[in-house]
C-alpha cells in the first residue's frame, strides 16, 4: 500500500493526556496524592485557556473517581468539561491487561466505565488500549458489541502491519479500525516551549513514520503525555506559534475521537486475531508467570463470581433477594485489580499485597453468595431430611464426586431419587473430642461467649456434666448432639457456669453476681458424636440443576450399575479410562488410555536460573539446570474405590541464588545449593479421563524458574490455548524485535492443548497461565513459578532495555510454601473432540451440596433451573427486570444456541435491544451473544 499524499500542510493532531497507572512502583494512595495535585492545578488551566482545547484523562473512569473521592466539590466542573468536549473520559473503568484476567472481567470493566462516563455526559467512543501487554483476539468483537468502531493500540502490532491504520478482525468476523500508536502513547511527550522546536519534532516523527511501508495515512498523531506526566500549560501557545511560523504542518490540539473521524478507512490492511508481537515494542510476556500467587488468586476469585455466585444467585434466589450491590462490590474489586500493573504483578511488593487483599475479598463474597444460594435451593427440594442435594453450577450436565461430613459410623451408600444405589467412600472417621482445653484463670465472659443458641463451641448440645477436680478447678464435659438426639437448652449450662463464678468473685473480694471479667479455672471437653468424612459419586446432574441423594448405613445392597472403581498401589492408579504408572527412578508418570494411547515421562520438573525480572524471563549467562531428582519415594494415600491418591516425594539439589545486580544476571551460583523436596500428589477419580496433579514445595531458592514438562503423544506444529471467549491457535515461534527476544512462552486461561496426528495432550490448570511448546514440538512445558528479585532490571539478556524502575521486590522471589494444581489428559482428536471446556469445569468447578430439610419442599428431588445448550456460558446474572445470559461459540463451525422455554431480547453490551430472541439463535464461529430474559 502506498503512502497517502495529503495536499497542503500535513495535519498534526496533538492529543494531550496523562497515562495514569493507578498503582505500580508505588502504592495507590501515593499515586493518588500526585493525581490530586495534578488535577488541582490543571482543571483551572483547562477552564481558562481556550488554546488548551482538550485533554484525555487516560480512557479510564477510575482516575475520575479516585480524584472525586477526595475532591467531591469538583464534580460539577468535571461534568461541564466533559459535556463541552474539553475532557475525554472512559470508556473503561480501568486500563486492564487482556491476558491476565477473564473475558467477563473485561466486559464488566467496559460496562462500569461506560455507565460512569454517562453520568458525566458520555464516554470517549474509542476503544483506547494504549499500554496493554498484547491484545486478545476477541477485543474487536467486544468493542463492536459496545458500539465502538475504533481501537487505539501500541504493543503487539506485528511487523506485517506497515501503516498507522489497519482493520483488526475478531474470530467471528467483527472488525474495528485500529490506530497504531507508532512510537508509543508517549510519542508526543515533552513538547518544547519553542515553536521552532515543535516543528523539528514533527519533521523527526515524519521521518520515523517513513520506516513504515505505507507510512502515515492522513497526517500524524502525537500523544502529548506519558506515565503520570503533568500537563504542559504552554501547549496552546506553542501550537499557535508553530502554525504562524511555517506552512509545512498544521498543528491542532484535539481529541482522539475527532482525529480518528478524519482518518481513511479504505484500502487498509487487515489483521485477524490476537496482537502478540514484540517486533516494535516489548510485549513483556513474562508477566504471566512472575507472581503465581496473584494469578492463582485471580483465577479463584473470578471463578467464584462468574461460575458460582452470579449464576446460582440469579437462578436460585427470588429476584428481590438477589444481592446485586454485594456482587457489584466484588466486581469492582476484580475490575480494579485488572489494571495491567496490578493483574500482571509487575509492581511494588506493597501493591501486590493490596491486590491480593482485593482478590481475596472478591472471592469471599463470591463464595458466600454462592453458598447461600445453594443452601436456599436445597431447602426448597423435596427429599428425605438429611439428604445431600448436589447442585451443578455449570450449564452442562456432568457427573462428579462430592465430599461431605455425615453422622454415624461404618460403611454407607446413597440412594438417588429413583431408589438406585450410588457408591460412597469413607475418607476419614471422626470421633472423640472436638474441643478440649485447660483454661487457667480465664474470664468467665470468654467461656460464656462459646454459648450460642443451642450450641457450645460450635456443637449442638444433648447434655453436660460439671465436676470439681480440686478446690476452685472444674471439669466441664459437654456431650455433642448427633442427628435425632434431643437437644437441651444451653441456658442451663450458662446458669451453672455463672454459679461457679460467684464463689470465684467472692474469693476476689467482691460480692454480688458474677461479671464477665470474673476469673475461673475450667477444663473443658466437648465430646462429639461419631461422624464420617464421605465421598459420594453423583450420577449425571443436570446443568444449572440438582439431584438429591439419601444416605443409608451399610454397604450398597446391589452392584452399582455403570460404576467402575478406582484402584491404587504404590506403583500407580487405574480406573475405567486410564492406567497411571509412577516411575521409581525420576518420579514422572506414564498414562495409558483404554484405547491404547500411552505417554511416559510426564510431569518432569525442570529447574533453571532466571536472571530476569517481573516482566521477562531471562536465563543467566552461565546457568545451572536441574531436572533429575536425587531420591524418589511413593506411597498410597487413598486406595479408592471413588478416589485414589499417590504421593510422590522427590528431592533435588538446587542453587540457592544467582549473581547479578540491577543491570543483569551474570551466573547462577553452583557452589551454594539447598536440598529441596517436591511433593506431588497424583489423583484419579472414578469416571474421569484425566489425572489431577497437586504439587507443593517449601521454596528456599531465588532467581529461578520451575517448569513441569510433558512429552507429547505426537509431534505438533503449535498449540491451542483458551483465552477470553475462545481458543487461539499459536505456532512454535513468537515474533520479537530489537527491544525484546521473541520467546514463545504464551498465556492460557484454563487449558492448553497440543494435538497432532489425531492425538493430543491437554493441560488444565488453576492460575498457571504460562506455557511453551519446546523440543521442536515434542513437549509442552507448564511454568509453575518464577523467582525474581527486581521489578525491572535495566538490561537483561532477552530485553536490553528497562521496562520500569529498578526496584527490589522480595515478594517476587516466591519463597516459602508454594502449591500448584493442574490436570493432564491424553485424548484422541482435537481440543474440540476432547470437549475441553467441559473438562475444565470438571477439574476446576466442583459440584456443590447442601442438606435437604424434608420431603415437603416445593421443588422435585431432581430438576433444572435453566436449560442452556449449544454454546459456552460466560455469564448468567440478574439485572432489574430480568435475567441476562451471555454465551459464546468457541468452535470453528456454526452452532445453534438454545434456552429451554425462553424468549426475550438479544442485547448489546450497553443493554440496548438488538433483536428478538425466541429461545434459539444461530452463532457464527467465535460469536459472543448476550440475551435478556424478562421476568414473567
Amino acid at each position: 500500500m502506498a503512502s497517502q499524499t495529503v495536499p497542503g500542510p500535513i495535519p498534526v493532531a496533538i492529543v494531550p493526556h496523562t497515562h495514569w497507572d493507578r498503582e505500580w512502583y508505588a502504592p495507590f494512595q501515593t499515586y493518588r496524592l500526585r493525581l490530586i495535585a495534578l488535577l488541582d492545578d490543571f482543571l483551572p488551566l483547562l477552564d481558562r485557556d481556550p488554546g488548551y482545547r482538550h485533554f484525555l484523562l487516560d480512557g479510564q473512569t477510575a482516575v475520575l473517581d479516585d480524584y472525586l473521592e477526595v475532591r467531591p466539590e469538583a464534580e460539577d466542573q468535571l461534568r461541564r468539561l466533559v459535556v463541552s468536549g474539553r475532557l475525554s473520559i472512559g470508556p473503561w473503568m480501568i486500563l486492564m491487561d487482556e491476558f491476565m484476567v477473564s473475558g467477563e472481567t473485561m466486559i464488566r470493566n467496559l460496562q462500569f466505565g461506560l455507565a460512569r462516563a454517562a453520568e458525566f455526559g458520555g464516554a470517549m467512543e474509542v476503544g483506547y488500549l494504549p499500554d496493554m501487554f498484547g491484545h486478545i483476539a476477541q477485543m474487536p468483537q467486544i468493542l463492536k458489541l459496545a458500539g465502538l468502531d475504533h481501537a487505539v493500540v501500541w504493543r503487539g502490532v506485528p511487523m506485517a502491519i506497515r501503516s498507522t491504520g489497519f482493520w483488526w478482525e475478531a474470530p467471528d468476523g467483527s472488525r474495528v479500525r485500529a490506530e497504531y500508536l507508532y512510537g508509543s502513547y508517549s510519542n508526543g511527550r515533552d513538547i518544547p516551549r519553542d515553536p521552532a522546536s515543535l516543528v523539528e519534532r514533527a519533521k523527526s516523527y515524519e521521518a520515523e513514520l517513513g520506516q513504515l511501508a505505507a507510512g502515515r495515512l492522513d497526517g500524524m498523531l502525537l500523544m502529548n503525555g506519558t506515565d503520570h506526566q503533568v500537563p504542559q500549560p504552554w501547549l496552546g501557545a506553542v501550537v499557535d506559534g508553530a502554525n504562524a511560523a511555517q506552512d509545512g504542518y498544521h498543528f491542532r490540539v484535539t481529541s482522539l475521537t475527532d482525529h480518528l473521524a478524519r482518518q481513511p478507512v479504505d484500502g487498509l490492511p487487515t489483521w485477524e486475531g490476537e496482537l502478540r508481537s514484540g517486533a516494535r515494542a516489548n510485549l513483556l510476556m513474562g508477566v504471566a508467570s512472575n507472581r503465581v500467587d496473584v494469578h492463582q488468586a485471580a483465577a479463584a476469585a473470578e471463578r467464584a463470581m462468574e461460575r458460582r455466585a452470579e449464576p446460582m444467585a440469579a437462578l436460585a434466589l427470588a429476584p428481590d433477594r438477589y444481592p446485586a450491590r454485594l456482587l457489584e462490590l466484588a466486581w469492582r474489586d476484580l475490575v480494579l485489580n485488572s489494571a495491567h500493573d496490578s493483574s500482571c504483578a509487575c509492581s511494588h511488593d506493597e501493591v501486590v499485597d493490596q491486590v491480593l487483599v482485593r482478590y481475596r475479598e472478591a472471592r469471599q463474597i463470591g463464595d458466600g453468595v454462592g453458598r447461600e444460594a445453594v443452601r436456599t435451593l436445597a431447602m426448597e427440594v423435596g427429599a428425605p431430611a438429611g439428604s445431600a442435594v448436589v447442585v451443578n453450577p455449570s450449564a452442562h450436565a456432568r457427573r462428579g464426586l462430592v465430599e461431605m461430613t455425615l453422622p454415624g459410623e461404618g460403611p454407607l451408600h446413597f440412594l438417588d431419587p429413583d431408589g438406585r444405589p450410588r457408591p460412597a467412600q469413607i475418607v476419614a472417621e471422626e470421633t472423640g473430642e472436638r474441643f478440649a482445653t485447660q483454661v487457667v484463670g480465664t474470664k468467665i465472659g470468654w467461656v460464656l461467649d462459646m454459648l450460642r443458641g443451642e450450641e457450645f463451641a460450635g456443637a449442638p448440645v444433648k447434655g453436660f456434666s460439671v465436676e470439681e477436680r480440686s478446690a476452685g478447678v472444674w471439669d466441664v464435659t459437654v456431650q455433642a448432639a448427633g442427628p435425632g438426639d434431643d437437644r437441651i437448652d444451653v441456658e442451663l449450662l450458662r446458669e451453672r457456669l455463672v454459679e461457679l463464678a460467684v464463689p470465684a468473685s467472692r474469693s476476689q473480694g467482691r460480692s454480688g453476681p458474677a461479671t464477665p471479667d470474673d476469673e475461673v479455672v475450667f477444663s473443658i471437653r466437648v465430646v462429639r458424636a461419631p461422624a464420617r468424612r464421605v465421598l459420594l459419586a453423583a450420577d449425571v446432574v443436570p446443568g444449572y440443576g440438582w439431584t438429591s441423594y439419601e444416605p443409608r448405613d451399610g454397604e450398597a445392597p446391589d452392584a452399582v450399575e455403570g460404576f467402575a472403581p478406582v484402584t491404587a498401589s504404590a506403583h500407580g492408579l487405574a480406573n475405567e479410562h486410564l492406567e497411571v504408572e509412577v516411575s521409581p527412578d525420576d518420579g514422572t508418570f506414564r498414562v495409558t488410555t483404554a484405547d491404547g494411547l500411552s505417554v511416559a515421562g510426564l510431569n518432569r520438573y525442570v529447574n533453571g536460573g532466571d536472571g530476569g525480572d517481573t516482566y521477562n524471563y531471562s536465563p543467566p549467562a552461565e546457568d545451572v539446570v536441574v531436572e533429575s531428582p536425587d531420591t524418589v519415594t511413593a506411597g498410597v494415600v487413598e486406595a479408592g474405590p471413588l478416589r485414589g491418591r499417590i504421593t510422590i516425594t522427590s528431592t533435588y539439589e538446587w542453587p540457592l541464588h544467582a549473581e547479578g545486580d540491577e543491570r543483569k544476571c551474570v551466573r547462577r551460583a553452583p557452589h551454594a545449593t539447598h536440598t529441596v523436596s517436591i511433593g506431588t500428589s497424583l489423583e484419579l477419580r472414578a469416571g474421569e479421563p484425566f489425572v489431577r496433579v497437586h504439587t507443593h514445595l517449601d521454596n528456599p531458592c531465588r532467581d529461578q524458574r520451575l517448569r513441569a514438562h510433558f512429552p507429547l503423544p505426537a509431534k505438533v506444529d503449535g498449540s491451542d490455548a483458551e483465552c477470553a471467549f475462545g481458543v487461539v491457535h499459536r505456532g512454535l515461534t513468537a515474533e520479537g524485535g530489537p527491544s525484546e527476544f521473541g520467546l514463545p512462552t504464551f498465556p492460557s486461561r484454563r487449558f492448553v492443548d497440543c494435538s497432532g496426528g489425531g492425538v493430543g495432550l491437554a493441560l488444565i490448570h488453576d492460575g498457571l497461565l504460562e506455557y511453551e511448546v519446546v523440543g521442536d514440538g515434542s513437549e509442552v512445558a507448564l511454568t509453575l513459578m518464577r523467582s525474581v528479585g527486581w521489578l525491572s532490571r535495566l538490561e537483561p539478556d532477552l530485553r536490553p532495555n528497562p521496562a520500569g524502575p529498578p526496584v527490589r521486590v522480595e515478594g517476587a522471589q516466591m519463597l516459602g510454601l508454594q502449591r500448584f494444581e493442574y490436570a493432564v489428559m491424553l485424548h484422541a482428536g482435537t481440543w474440540e473432540d476432547a470437549r475441553l471446556y467441559e473438562v475444565a469445569d470438571g477439574v476446576l468447578l466442583p459440584l456443590d451440596r447442601a442438606p435437604a430439610l424434608g420431603p415437603a419442599g416445593p421443588r422435585p428431588a431432581s430438576g433444572r433451573l435453566l436449560g442452556v445448550e449449544g454454546a459456552v456460558v460466560s455469564s448468567c446474572s440478574r439485572v432489574p427486570g430480568g435475567l441476562t445470559v451471555r454465551v459464546f461459540n468457541p468452535s470453528r463451525s456454526r452452532s445453534t444456541f438454545r434456552i429451554d422455554g425462553a424468549d426475550g431480547w438479544v442485547v448489546d453490551l450497553r443493554g440496548a435491544p438488538v433483536d428478538r430472541f425466541d429461545g434459539s439463535a444461530d452463532l457464527r464461529p467465535g460469536q459472543i451473544l448476550t440475551v435478556l430474559l424478562p421476568d414473567r
